[in-house]
């Protein structure tokens, strides 16, 4: 199986994980689960608050950016194979501009929440395949949490568990395969093209 292109998640996969969801739903106000999924239910007046909040945190994680170990060896190792490099990320485009220009990362095609349905929606997985002119069957999408694996699922990728989420074998059923440091990345590509179509196994 020949793959074309590798598509990232931002918080908690190119970058250390750092957001802290709990503290901004407790300052958000009588919300549980998905905080944009959350947000979208609200009243105009309490959207705008909880925007502020929101954005007031991203901003802070945004400049106070460590990426994780590997992520420059891993992309030079993707552009010396000529393979498309993606990101899909639930965050702002603020945050992405601001995290790529301190920390010199490139991407061929960037797909945030502006643009469209979210993950675990296929959407933004399939918008990123069709920017880079490549099909989601030859795409590996690489993520630290549980709507990165299904939203790479959902739209016909081959997905890639970053365990840095502190709940990461909560979500071993549902990846391909499981790395602990993005230094592994290479490795499982060279594997999945090793193997026939359709021998796809969760290591």
């Amino acid at each position: 199986m020949k793959i074309a292109a590798v598509i990232f998640d931002l918080d908690g996969t190119l970058t250390c994980p750092f957001l802290d969801f709990d503290q901004i739903r407790a300052e958000i106000g009588n919300i549980s689960g998905p905080i944009l999924e959350a947000m979208a239910q609200m009243p105009p007046e309490q959207l705008i608050r909880a925007q502020d909040i929101l954005h007031r945190h991203e901003q802070v994680a945004a400049e106070n950016a460590q990426l994780n170990p590997g992520v420059h060896n891993v992309m030079s190792w993707l552009q010396q194979r000529q393979l498309q490099i993606g990101l899909v990320t639930r965050n702002r485009r603020h945050s992405v501009d601001h995290i790529s220009q301190a920390h010199n990362l490139r991407f061929n095609s960037i797909v945030t929440r502006e643009d469209g349905p979210v993950k675990p929606d296929p959407y933004p997985v399939l918008r990123a395949c069709a920017e880079m002119k490549v099909q989601p069957s030859e795409t590996v999408v690489v993520g630290d949490y549980l709507f990165d694996l299904l939203s790479a699922t959902r739209a016909g990728a081959l997905n890639v568990l970053l365990c840095t989420n502190e709940n990461h074998d909560d979500f071993y059923d549902q990846a391909d395969y499981i790395i602990s440091s993005l230094n592994e990345l290479p490795g499982v590509i060279d594997i999945i093209e090793d193997r026939a179509p359709g021998c796809v196994d969760a290591g």
